[in-house]
Parts: C-alpha cells; sequence; structure tokens
C-alpha cells in the first residue's frame, strides 16, 4: 500500500454516469443508489462538477480554475488534488484510461 494518492495532476477523470444528482441553489446534491450514500457539493465543488462532465486532465481542470478564481496555482492544485481524491474513494468519479 501506498501513501501517494491515486489522483495525480496528470490523471484524467470524470464523473461516474450512474449517480443521480440534482442542482440546488448553487449547489449539487448527489445520490449514490449501490452505496447507499448522497453527498452534497458547495458552489466551488459543484463547478468542478460540471468541469468534470466529460474527460478531462486534472492539469486542465485546474487551468479552467485558474482562470475563474483568484487562488495561487499551487493552491490550486493541491486543493484540488484533496477534494477529486476524496471524490474517487466516495466513488463519485472515475479515471480513463
Amino acid at each position: 500500500m501506498t501513501d501517494q494518492p491515486t489522483i495525480q495532476l496528470d490523471t484524467t477523470i470524470t464523473q461516474v454516469k450512474d449517480l443521480l444528482s440534482a442542482d440546488l441553489d448553487d449547489e449539487i446534491v448527489m445520490m449514490n443508489i449501490e452505496r447507499g450514500a448522497y453527498y452534497g457539493l458547495d458552489a466551488i465543488g459543484s463547478h468542478v462538477w460540471t468541469l468534470i462532465e466529460n474527460p478531462i486532465s486534472v492539469s486542465d481542470l485546474c487551468d479552467n480554475l485558474l482562470l475563474e478564481f483568484d487562488v495561487e496555482p499551487e493552491t490550486c492544485h493541491q486543493d484540488v488534488l484533496i477534494f477529486l481524491n476524496r471524490m474517487y474513494e466516495l466513488g463519485t468519479i472515475t479515471l480513463v484510461e
């Protein structure tokens, strides 16, 4: 077992397509029927969710976010990787080969 996260900047990811999701104001609520769990995303998480509707590399995702938000690149990379690795653990995103 390694301490290295599964998702890195050069990883390509996308949404898991069989999740139920709904927009509520600036947030997205998702239901994973297989796991019997639901998840809520705040405005920024919801924006990331929209950007990963189609396969995208994490570095391209960060480039998009850096154009839209006033954040340092290193902070963006770190926060996005933490968020995406957690989403992967929850089964809401998948890796694209």
